[in-house]
C-alpha cells in the first residue's frame, strides 16, 4: 500500500535536450487519488523550464512501508500555480529502505589484524554484503571492509560475519554492517536503487 504524506520525499527523473538524465528532489505538497502536487527543492529550480505539461517522468517515492517507483506524466507544469503529476494505479514496490539489495559484482577488501582478504560481492544492500569466499569465515568475527562502488567512490566501515554457505562450487559469506556512517549507507542504498530502476527499465523493454 502506498502511504502518502505531505512533505514526503520524492525524486523525479527525466530527460532534457542537452542532458540525457536529470534527477530532481521534491516534496509532496498535497495529493489526491490520481494525482500528486510537488514542491521542487531549490537545487532543482533551474530545470523548471524543462518540465512542461505532458512530459513523461520516472518517479520514486520514499515511504515508511517501502520505496515505490512508477512512470508518470506532468498534469500541471511547475510554471503554473501548482506542479502536479499523475499518480497511476500501477506502481512497483522495491523493498524497505534498509533492506534494498542488488545483485552487483564489485571489488571488496576485508581487513582483520594483519590479514587482508580481497574478494568480489554477490549482492549488496543498505544492511550488509554477500560476497564470494574461498574459506569458511568464523561467525561473529569483525572485519574492516572497503567496498568500491566505482573507481573514485569507496565505502569503508566495520562489519560482522553473519554466516557462510556453500554456493555452487564456491562459498559465500554475508557481512552485516556494525559501524558505517549514514552518509555511506545512503550511498549504497542509492546505488542499489539506481541499479533496480535500471533493471526495471530493461525488463520493460524486453
Amino acid at each position: 500500500m502506498l502511504e502518502l504524506q505531505n512533505g514526503q520525499r520524492v525524486k523525479i527523473k527525466f530527460e532534457t535536450a542537452s542532458i540525457s538524465d536529470i534527477e530532481v528532489n521534491c516534496a509532496i505538497k498535497w495529493y489526491e487519488n490520481d494525482r500528486i502536487s510537488l514542491e521542487i527543492q531549490q537545487s532543482g529550480e533551474k530545470y523548471i523550464k524543462d518540465l512542461p505539461e505532458g512530459k513523461e517522468l520516472e518517479v520514486v517515492i520514499y515511504t515508511n512501508s517501502g520505496i515505490f517507483v512508477f512512470d508518470s506524466i506532468i498534469i500541471n507544469s511547475p510554471l503554473e500555480s501548482d506542479f502536479v503529476i499523475e499518480l497511476p494505479d500501477e506502481k512497483k514496490k522495491i523493498q524497505r529502505r534498509d533492506y534494498i539489495r542488488a545483485p552487483i559484482n564489485l571489488k571488496m577488501v576485508l581487513n582483520k589484524n594483519d590479514t587482508e582478504y580481497e574478494t568480489n560481492t554477490i549482492n549488496i544492500g543498505g544492511g550488509g554484503i554477500r560476497f564470494v569466499t574461498q574459506e569458511k569465515l568464523d561467525i561473529n568475527d569483525l572485519w574492516k571492509f572497503s567496498l568500491h562502488l566505482s573507481e573514485s567512490l569507496k565505502i569503508t566501515g566495520l562489519g560482522k560475519i553473519l554466516y557462510t554457505i556453500l554456493k555452487g562450487n564456491n562459498m559465500a559469506s554475508v557481512i552485516t554492517f556494525t559501524d558505517i556512517s549514514e552518509t555511506d549507507r545512503n550511498k549504497i542504498i542509492k546505488f542499489c536503487l539506481d541499479e533496480e530502476i535500471k533493471n526495471l527499465k530493461l525488463r520493460k523493454l524486453s
